[in-house]
């Protein structure tokens, strides 16, 4: 049986806890692999690792990897904002490729900081019309389809982070799943791989993983691959949700998910898969 999670921060980034308070709550909570996902470094992310915490980084989680308990595989990965680049990509297992900032008119704004930032970067920015930044959004996920260094797109719909209540847009509004599906479409192309992102669950923003049911269904229907991280910062809910993000990925019809075995991704039967 697989329990699996590869979307997991440390202290090294904005995360709260050491690599080996992580590696053992894994083991005790029965994880067969655990991926750790430091931010990769940009300097307008105060939460992303300096080339300095990366090198110390790598360092503990590779022998964190060489001493790891029996029945658990480490793997040494990286999370990559669109803005930046990935210096010695080739130190990495992976990488997950997310979109935490958007460039419009000229200026940086942070989609998933604070609230206040996403309703200033909404008014400021796009005069309060969602289905621009939302167009603006699925570009950049789109984008990562051309960077052959991705494998995983991290949560796949950040911009409803704050949209629980749907007070800035229907999750089903089609314009904005029109922009999506053209970026799930490219990204399939490509061999993306999709996460279920249980994070904004754990840290109360959402009652549902990314990304939604209606994106889902878009996935599904273009043959894509997913899997299951929880985008822990708190060892604590290292596997908040995962029953959530099974249950449905079954409800949605998925027979398999990816599995990382340290060199590449292999397609598994979901019911070999447990939380």
């Amino acid at each position: 049986m697989i329990k699996q999670n590869l979307h997991t921060h440390s202290q090294y980034d904005d995360g709260k806890d050491a690599i080996d308070e992580i590696v053992q709550k894994a083991q005790e909570r029965g994880f067969t692999i655990l991926g750790f996902s430091g931010h990769g470094y940009y300097a307008k992310d105060d939460s992303s690792m300096t080339p300095e915490k990366t090198k110390q980084y790598i360092q503990d989680v590779r022998q964190a990897q060489q001493q790891a308990p029996n029945g658990l595989k480490i793997y040494l990965g990286i999370e990559k904002d669109s803005m930046a680049p990935i210096e010695n990509v080739e130190d990495f297992d992976y990488v997950i490729g997310s979109v935490h900032y958007l460039e419009h008119n000229g200026k940086i704004y942070p989609i998933d900081y604070s609230q206040e930032q996403f309703d200033e970067m909404l008014k400021e920015g796009y005069q309060n019309d969602i289905n621009v930044l939302a167009k603006d959004y699925y570009l950049a996920i789109e984008r990562q389809a051309q960077n052959p260094n991705i494998q995983i797109i991290g949560h796949l719909d950040l911009i409803a982070k704050y949209n629980e209540d749907q007070t800035y847009y229907c999750f089903d509004d089609p314009k904005i799943l029109s922009y999506a599906k053209v970026a799930i479409e490219q990204l399939v192309k490509a061999g993306k791989i999709f996460e279920m992102n249980s994070g904004a669950m754990a840290r109360g923003y959402r009652n549902s993983p990314y990304p939604s049911i209606e994106l889902l269904k878009l996935i599904y229907e273009a043959n894509g691959k997913i899997l299951i991280n929880t985008d822990c910062h708190d060892k604590e809910y290292l596997d908040y949700g995962m029953q959530i993000c099974l249950d449905l990925a079954k409800q949605i019809g998925f027979k398999t998910l990816e599995m990382f075995n340290g060199k590449n991704f292999e397609s598994k039967n979901i019911e070999e898969f447990f939380v």
